[in-house]
């Protein structure tokens, strides 16, 4: 490769990392701002509730106006964590179990909330960013528990290492995945289901964005009938 051709790659690579640096700043300053208004809207609800007491009317308004802003509050939240993972993973060896126990902490109620089982093999310790694998299983967990079956939820987490890589493998006995939506489900803010499940749509495209940072990839095994597997690879 010639020095012209090496410079105006080095050109077009300053000029992509300026315009992520761009739009991080711009997502997160539009994130702060809408949080902002987000609050504002919720007090003045609150406030409006205090002074009808008396206002079944006004309760039900309020509630769903409450309850509107919580959930745009989450999915600015979700939007600002998910421009902001840009660049390498800070990774540094670190057995799995550590991040692992920490969502399973962040987790602890919604556990308790869904009356789960959740089992866990020994992990592996690995090169990784010790704060985004606990992102990755937080969110894995808490899809399970969420699109749960009849049953009570059970989940289990275990790994499989070859040669060049550790797989890791969160199962869960939920209501499946279609293999038809298999790939679509790691799309932002691709929805399986309505509104009567919370959510934003950016879990399994956060997942996956952090994976691929690891240099890993991430898949879902289900017939749409009898749980779902998630796995993921990061290198040995």
């Amino acid at each position: 490769m010639d020095d012209t051709a090496e410079k105006r790659i080095q050109e077009l690579e300053q000029g992509l990392q300026a315009a992520r640096e761009e739009l991080q700043f711009f997502v997160y300053a539009a994130g702060h701002d809408l949080q902002q208004s987000l609050r504002a809207v919720t007090t003045h609800a609150q406030l409006l509730r205090r002074e009808c007491p008396d206002s079944e009317r006004a309760r039900e308004i309020t509630d769903v106006i409450v309850a509107g802003a919580a959930q745009m509050n989450t999915l600015v939240t979700a939007l600002v964590a998910y421009s902001r993972l840009t660049g390498a993973p800070d990774r540094r060896y670190v057995p799995l179990s550590v991040p692992l126990d920490y969502a399973l902490y962040k987790l602890s109620g919604a556990i308790r909330d869904a009356g789960a089982e959740v089992h866990k093999a020994e992990l592996p310790e690995t090169a990784a960013d010790e704060n985004q694998m606990a992102t990755v299983f937080e969110h894995l967990i808490s899809n399970s528990l969420k699109f749960r079956g009849t049953k009570p939820p059970r989940v289990e987490i275990s790994s499989e290492a070859s040669d060049d890589f550790h797989a890791i493998s969160v199962r869960d006995n939920g209501c499946g995945i279609r293999p038809e939506y298999h790939e679509q489900v790691f799309l932002p803010f691709k929805r399986l289901h309505g509104r009567e499940i919370p959510g934003t749509g950016l879990g399994l495209a956060l997942c996956r964005k952090i994976v691929r940072a690891h240099e890993g990839r991430i898949w879902v095994e289900s017939d749409g009938s009898s749980g779902t597997t998630v796995r993921f690879t990061l290198p040995q």
